[in-house]
């Protein structure tokens, strides 16, 4: 893979902050990219790595059934979807290791398969398995730690696979993007106001800063799901105009919107100034409006209300989309689930939960109606009783 590929350029910044081994591996078994927990878990420098078979790092007993391992990996009628343990001994410590090479994919560039290595550290997956073995009684507590470090590590895993297809169209259009703006721009800087090219080139900035925003949020979805289930976000309240802030992020998404699909937005009442953390509610109307957006069809529309009434904040996001069957209703904010009928769209399925922690993250709630083929609606609603005790001003602000 060329060294000038975008995807190579990103991939190591992108993911040097995972505590889990990434690397871009071709179908050769040759390490083209990685992470630096790649060479801390396997202990060696970003030289013995760099463009060398993943096999050679490992120690010789490993090599040879290591080769066939990746081999199978490739190989339709073969390939087990397993993974490969690998036993590290430095100094005194022992390391247990598990790679991961079934996350391959084509590349429409230079038309050659890849895959996405990853290597986990399982030691203490693995010292936990032998205590479930020795201690009976403790047995349901260490099976419930297994499970969720498992879990863990099956959603970073599904992530990582997901995430490098999800890259690719919008880098795509990054590429693209850029190129016709460098030929539209080859002309003497001083006629710029007489340059014709001046709206498309306008058009394609809208369109790379549209593809950073999808490459952004696929990747932003995984890192926020793991800093809220570790406690890591907290919730900041601030007073803002939410009608201006809504006015302001769904103008944003108006250059998402498919063909004649157009996003109506109301506030029902005068009352403007509201007391919550307005980062996280914009994560919150991001996800939801994507969503909207996404599963309406074209000539179709998104409608947005908000509302403020005595002691409570409401917000709809209502759609004219696809629905969600009735069965699929109940696992609706389940981490990676996707209802049926959306399985032909791209999508990782973390955005409802994620939406769902954040909103209980600020003492709300989401609640949802959806019907099949006529559309959704979520509604958002959170309690104003310790707005006072905030800003002491804010009444004169509410009454305004």
């Amino acid at each position: 893979m060329p060294k000038n590929h975008v995807y190579s350029e990103k991939f190591t910044s992108i993911l040097n902050n995972l505590f889990h081994g990434v690397m871009l591996i071709n179908h050769k078994g040759i390490v083209i990219e990685f992470n630096k927990s790649s060479l801390v878990l396997l202990g060696i420098s970003s030289k013995k790595l760099e463009n060398k078979k993943l096999s050679d790092v490992l120690p010789k007993e490993y090599r040879r059934a290591f080769e066939k391992y990746f081999k199978n990996c490739f190989d339709i009628e073969t390939r087990n979807y397993g993974k490969y343990e690998v036993v590290l001994k430095r100094k005194k410590e022992i390391k247990i290791l598990e790679i991961d090479c079934n996350q391959n994919f084509y590349s429409e560039e230079d038309h050659e398969l890849y895959t996405i290595g990853l290597i986990n550290d399982v030691t203490k997956r693995k010292k936990l398995e032998k205590e479930l073995e020795r201690q009976t009684k403790t047995k349901d507590l260490i099976i419930e730690k297994l499970e969720r470090e498992q879990e863990l590590n099956d959603m970073k895993s599904r992530f990582i696979s997901i995430a490098s297809h999800e890259f690719r169209t919008p880098l795509a259009g990054i590429l693209s993007s850029v190129d016709l703006i460098e030929r539209y721009l080859k002309n003497d800087d001083q006629l710029w106001q007489k340059f014709i090219h001046q709206t498309k080139v306008d058009s394609h900035v809208v369109k790379i800063k549209t593809s950073i925003k999808t490459l952004t949020a696929t990747l932003n979805q995984f890192l926020s799901l793991g800093q809220l289930e570790e406690g890591k976000i907290e919730y900041q309240e601030e007073v803002f105009d939410l009608k201006e802030m809504l006015e302001n992020h769904i103008e944003e998404f108006s250059t998402l919107t498919k063909e004649n699909q157009i996003i109506h937005y109301k506030h029902k009442c005068k009352k403007r100034i509201v007391c919550l953390d307005r980062n996280i509610l914009r994560h919150v109307m991001n996800n939801l409006l994507s969503n909207a957006v996404k599963y309406t069809p074209k000539n179709k529309n998104v409608y947005i209300t908000s509302n403020i009434q005595k002691n409570n904040i409401s917000i709809t996001v209502k759609d004219e989309g696809m629905g969600i069957p009735i069965e699929d209703q109940k696992n609706l904010f389940r981490r990676f689930f996707r209802a049926k009928n959306v399985t032909n769209l791209q999508g990782t399925g973390l955005g409802l939960n994620i939406v769902k922690k954040y909103v209980e993250l600020m003492n709300g709630t989401i609640s949802f109606k959806s019907k099949e083929n006529i559309g959704t609606t979520f509604t958002l609603s959170f309690t104003i009783d310790k707005l006072n005790e905030h800003n002491t001003n804010l009444n004169i602000l509410l009454k305004d």
